[in-house]
């Protein structure tokens, strides 16, 4: 069982898993570490160990967080930042629905800390001693900000269920992989009833002062019209090809993407250094990576090894119920201390594989782990680059914020097994 490939394998696993956890390492140099070394010792050879950046998966990821770039610049996105200063002078439950009407539509196109350092322009400006507080307020806005952040199969939305393919598709057939409407099928409930949460109790998080300056909402700088209709033009061009995909076929789906990016660059919108930069950044190389790591998984055997040894430690014979709980769990504590990629890089693997070997439905396990490392990643400072936000802005302590964070987390997690076991039965 442990030969010498498996050994090495499990080695390169551990390796993995540690570099994610701990980010001794940038993520893409622990996915290419991994992608040398398996060519190093034979296991690999050179067009294998590094066939995931000819991935169309790794392709249409690059692709879209170029596009998504370039919609946070355009006169809609902007319009959308300028509203928040004709939100002055109100309070209550209207303001707080007025600003989660800016940031769940923002929370598609930008990531987190660009999302929320706009909304923080506003929070600055309000009343320190009344209900609506900026700490408070802040604080809100951000866990709300995980709980919608790439929720819809649009932007961003569109690059993270591809992400995810890339974490485990080397385990498993094209059957078991997730189609671009599947994580905001499980999530967008979970999501809803975690805003009506937020809406009800939103008194539960402690009032703060936020540090800094007071500082008006800044004005967007306009793009020629030219470059907002190429822009747009492109966008409903990528989405289009999503949406017919099962009629274009994933070739030309995912092809889409890249040829949107070319039509960026012919028309002048982005220059070839600034689109050069972001395809070969460090979220590409891991992508790649990992894609590389799970193929030599499932061809070495490791992959069923993992699965079986999850499958003995859970005990003879477990409920599918009981091993998504336990997943769902495991990811809630992971992503609080760790990041949601490293989180759902190190447990989409070992989810995938333990869902084969007990004959489970694969998506449903994985999408429980992808949408928890981002649905609770609020709990704890570490969780998010929202939570270092809200926690160290906010001036807020993890312990008396839990009065309305684990009940939220709680109601979460419940919220997200219920729609995974209704929309993805567990022995389907």
């Amino acid at each position: 069982m442990f030969t010498r490939e498996v050994i090495i394998v499990l080695c390169l696993l551990l390796f993995m898993v540690v570099g994610l956890l701990t980010h001794f390492l940038p993520y893409g140099v622990i996915g290419m570490t991994c992608c040398v070394v398996l060519v190093l010792t034979g296991i690999n050879d050179i067009p294998t160990a590094f066939a995931g950046f000819s991935s169309g998966n790794t392709i249409m990821i690059a692709c879209m967080i170029v596009i998504a770039s370039v919609l946070g610049n355009t006169r809609p996105m902007g319009k959308l930042r300028e509203s928040l200063s004709h939100l002055q002078g109100k309070s209550g439950i209207f303001l707080i629905l007025m600003l989660f009407a800016i940031l769940i539509p923002l929370s598609q196109f930008m990531g987190q800390m660009a999302c929320l350092s706009i909304l923080l322009l506003f929070a600055q400006t309000l009343d320190d001693e009344s209900e609506i507080c900026p700490g408070r307020i802040f604080f809100i806005l951000c866990v709300m900000n995980c709980m919608w952040v790439a929720r819809f199969p649009i932007g961003m939305g569109v690059a993270m269920y591809g992400m995810t393919n890339s974490l485990y598709e080397g385990l498993v057939g094209p059957e078991d992989l997730l189609g671009i409407y599947d994580l905001f099928r499980i999530g967008i409930i979970p999501s809803i009833v975690g805003t009506i949460y937020c809406l009800l109790f939103y008194r539960l998080i402690p009032k703060t002062k936020i540090t800094g300056d007071q500082n008006a909402v800044k004005s967007y700088e306009k793009l020629p019209i030219k470059d907002e209709i190429v822009i747009w033009a492109v966008f409903f061009a990528v989405t289009g090809g999503f949406a017919f995909q099962k009629q274009l076929g994933s070739n030309i789906s995912n092809i889409m993407p890249a040829a949107g990016v070319l039509a960026l660059i012919i028309f002048k919108v982005l220059p070839a250094e600034k689109v050069v930069k972001i395809l070969t950044s460090d979220m590409i190389w891991m992508v790649a990576g990992m894609q590389t790591m799970s193929a030599a998984m499932a061809s070495t055997g490791v992959g069923e090894l993992i699965g079986k040894g999850v499958l003995t430690i859970l005990g003879s014979n477990p409920s599918g119920l009981f091993v998504m709980v336990v997943f769902a769990v495991f990811a809630t504590i992971m992503t609080n201390f760790l990041s949601n990629f490293g989180t759902m890089g190190v447990l989409c693997p070992i989810a995938a594989s333990t869902a084969l070997a007990g004959g489970m439905n694969v998506k449903s396990i994985v999408l429980v782990v992808t949408a928890a490392s981002w649905l609770t990643a609020f709990i704890m400072p570490t969780g998010s680059s929202g939570a270092i936000m809200a926690y160290g802005t906010g001036n807020h302590n993890p312990l008396k914020t839990m009065k309305f964070t684990l009940p939220l987390v709680a109601l979460l997690l419940v919220t997200l097994i219920i729609c995974a076991n209704i929309f993805y039965p567990i022995y389907s």
